[in-house]
């Protein structure tokens, strides 16, 4: 059960705070916290934003009072143990805030690749798009718009992963070079359209790829329904939280499977990726202990859920957190080799575990020290990212 939190006098003096209804709330978008850390390189912002705090909410930022020190506040407060804090900006400006956050990812990128230029930068671009996309998934839920939306750039994704070898590789760069541009729902999408290209005892055709690459990035949609002060925790779960945050596989499922009887487009085999993908090949998996393949065992997973789970896991690993850290890309598959046999399909694993290496190699030389030591803010901005546990 959430804590309750106390506002500051010297917060009910600065800000508009009003009680909140269930109808009043319908007029506000959440904010993932995933990319929120970005605002510490804005200037200024021309929308308000908002903290919903139990009942109530309270206007925290207007443009005209926009400072670094109100954006590490509401992550503060955010990150109070076991308290019921959100942050939310109004719908009707929620435009100008993903417009913010784009034009910042886009100048980090624009930087990433002056740093290295032999990134793909077509990847990079994709990338892109597709965190944009899994941002409104996460904490927006799921709607026709972005559906469509999602849908399109994943097309361009697999159109540009056809022709570039270097996808892999400049996905893993990316996330060592400068973390701070890590999207683990956008990192997955991809991973898992290259693991599926890996894959050698078949061919999958374009639209199956992008079903796959779908899955990937719908995969943790779930989480939306996770209590903020346990999804943005910065530590280990304690058991009664990882029990509420195992509940975003069946929650994944039951939203999407949702959305498509109300006529999305997704193919329902998506809904049963964001159930499985944290089965594991010898039954120790959840929500369901499944084990083994699908095609051999009626209690088996689906082999693009067993394609997905080894991309998440990959991408998870790469990442830094306060209880483990930063993994090379070399360093995860190592990793990841030590129980690939009890947890991943092999036949997925072993191919895309051989085409990481390769595709590592034409960036031997390069010098991996992270944008991140290189300002004091983006320490900052990677101590805020903390949070997502590796096999959750």
């Amino acid at each position: 059960m959430a804590k309750k939190y106390t506002i500051k006098k010297i917060t009910r003096k600065r800000c508009r705070i009003f009680p909140l209804t269930r109808n009043h709330l319908a007029k506000y978008r959440a904010v993932c916290f995933e990319s929120f850390h970005f605002l510490l390189e804005a200037k200024s912002i021309d929308f308000r934003i908002y903290i919903r705090i139990g009942q109530e909410m309270v206007e925290y930022i207007r443009p005209d009072e926009m400072s670094h020190q109100l954006i590490l506040d509401i992550w503060s407060a955010s990150q109070k143990p076991g308290v019921d804090v959100e942050v939310y900006v109004l719908k009707l400006e929620y435009e100008k805030y993903q417009k913010t956050i784009g034009q910042i990812r886009i100048g980090k990128i624009r930087r990433l690749l002056d740093k290295e230029p032999r990134l793909d930068r077509k990847i990079l671009d994709v990338f892109h798009d597709l965190s944009s996309a899994s941002q409104l998934i996460l904490r927006g839920g799921i709607q026709n718009h972005m559906v469509n939306r999602a849908s399109a750039v994943v097309s361009r994704l697999v159109a540009e992963l056809m022709e570039s070898n270097q996808a892999v590789g400049t996905l893993s760069k990316m996330i060592s070079i400068d973390p701070t541009l890590y999207d683990h729902s956008a990192s997955v999408a991809m991973l898992s359209g290259i693991v599926a290209q890996q894959y050698q005892l078949r061919v999958f055709t374009l639209g199956e790829l992008e079903t796959i690459i779908l899955a990937g990035l719908y995969h943790d949609s779930g989480k939306g329904h996770i209590p903020n002060h346990i999804l943005n925790k910065p530590g280990k779960f304690s058991d009664s939280e990882f029990a509420i945050m195992k509940q975003h596989a069946s929650l994944g499922h039951r939203e999407i499977s949702r959305v498509i009887s109300q006529g999305a487009a997704i193919d329902p085999v998506v809904a049963l990726v964001a159930l499985e993908h944290h089965e594991r090949m010898n039954g120790t998996g959840y929500p369901l202990k499944k084990a083994g393949k699908a095609e051999e065992s009626k209690n088996g997973i689906h082999l693009y859920s067993r394609i997905v789970a080894v991309a998440d896991t990959y991408s998870a690993l790469l990442m830094k957190r306060v209880y483990k850290p930063a993994l090379s890309a070399e360093e995860a598959i190592t990793k990841m080799h030590s129980f690939a046999s009890n947890h991943f399909d092999e036949d997925v694993f072993l191919p895309f575990a051989a085409h990481v290496l390769a595709s590592l190699q034409q960036f031997e030389e390069v010098d991996t020290k992270p944008i991140s030591e290189d300002s004091q803010k983006d320490k900052v901005m990677l101590y805020m990212m903390n949070g997502e546990p590796v096999f959750v």
